[in-house]
């Protein structure tokens, strides 16, 4: 955390990350999700494949490039 790489989470759901000793003694990462799972909305509709987005976008007459970044 000092280093900045982490950082406290402040959303009101996670997942705990847990470590687990391998037969090798060497240690294996992994998240648990169930509880998050649990309160997981499911979409309502499929995502587009992108060969389509690019066929819709090949068939676009204007474009626009927003900067979300900087405003």
């Amino acid at each position: 955390m000092d280093a900045g790489y982490i950082r406290p989470s402040k959303a009101p759901y996670g997942a705990p990350v847990l470590f687990q000793r391998k037969k090798d003694g060497s240690l294996w990462m992994f998240i648990d999700y169930r509880a998050l799972n649990k309160v997981t909305i499911k979409n309502k509709y499929t995502i587009p494949l992108i060969a389509d987005l690019f066929d819709q976008l090949g068939k676009a007459r204007y474009l626009t490039k927003l900067d979300l970044r900087s405003g």
